[in-house]
């Protein structure tokens, strides 16, 4: 995500390993796609869009906190 979040770099890598978790369970659920194998474009792209997500989330939840 673009932009100055609170957390550095540390927590925005944490938040993107549970977002591609949460991404994958979504997946599983709604549409059958989960993390199967590492290779699929499928797997890359459920990932990737938990982790948006997640970081998303996360950055409404900290707009007001200061570095």
């Amino acid at each position: 995500m673009p932009g100055r979040q609170a957390g550095g770099w540390i927590a925005t890598l944490l938040l993107g390993v549970v977002g591609a978790l949460v991404g994958g369970f979504i997946g599983g659920e709604l549409f059958d796609v989960g993390l199967k194998n590492f290779f699929s474009i499928e797997t890359w792209l459920v990932a990737i869009g938990g982790a948006v997500l997640v970081l998303f989330i996360y950055g409404l939840v900290t707009r007001g906190s200061k570095r």
